[in-house]
């Protein structure tokens, strides 16, 4: 006896697609229960313990990229005197731009414990550590991290800063660390006060990208051609 002799071609097709229904419904709860469920419960362990902040931009806006429009600025040329060594007007411009753009990811205390930072890899780097710094720890290093950046990694270039700023936040990453730097590189040292003493920079304009995006968006539908006016009859 085969079971052709019982069902029908189409009773059997019935048969054959109400077993893949329930194929695919064990499949999909067998999914639910060893992925989706398991995902959730660490959600709902992890919400409570360090509620992710939203990134401020520079004057405190919930979106960073949504700050204040800035004319154009034409900086002179800087005494090295005033940003090669920490001074306490350094210092405070160094701590209030740190605060600004670094410890959503760095942390307060630069240990790369941010909130921002616990999904990136590789980790924020801990400034109070002495290993791992990608360029180096010294003054110039660090310097240099701020001005391009580390490539395969989330730390961007802040070569928007002016100069004297990126020196401000480059003496504050270097105090969060209590040791030991080391000298630093005189001829690198000597580069980086010739840069500030023989040529002044222009920051060019910035806008806010909202209003980029709208200002494209206006330029775009002005020169898109018309078409002719329907002649109504």
């Amino acid at each position: 006896m085969k079971i052709n002799d019982y069902l029908s071609p189409e009773e059997l097709k019935r048969l054959f697609t109400a077993l893949l229904v329930v194929i695919g419904f064990i499949f999909i709860a067998a999914f639910f229960g060893f992925i989706a469920v398991p995902g959730m419960r660490y959600q709902a362990h992890t919400a409570a313990d360090a509620p992710v902040q939203a990134v401020q931009g520079e004057t405190g806006w919930l979106d960073p990229t949504d700050y204040p429009a800035m004319p154009r600025e034409v900086i002179p040329p800087i005494d090295p005197a005033t940003v090669m060594t920490p001074n306490p007007t350094l210092m405070a411009r160094g701590k209030a731009l740190y605060a600004q753009n670094c410890a959503t990811c760095h942390g307060p205390e630069g240990k790369g414990d941010g909130a921002a930072g616990k999904g990136l890899n590789p980790k924020p780097r801990n400034f109070t550590e002495n290993a791992g710094w990608k360029n180096g720890a010294h003054l110039e290093h660090i310097y240099k991290t701020l001005d391009e950046g580390i490539k395969g990694s989330s730390m961007v270039s802040y070569n928007y800063l002016s100069k004297k700023d990126r020196m401000a936040l480059a003496h504050t990453v270097q105090a969060l660390g209590a040791f030991d730097h080391g000298a630093n590189d005189p001829k690198a040292m000597a580069a980086l006060e010739k840069l500030f003493a023989s040529a002044g920079e222009v920051i060019p304009n910035r806008i806010p990208v909202r209003r980029a995006i709208a200002a494209l968006c206006r330029e775009y539908e002005a020169s898109k051609p018309q078409a002719p006016a329907s002649t109504i009859r």
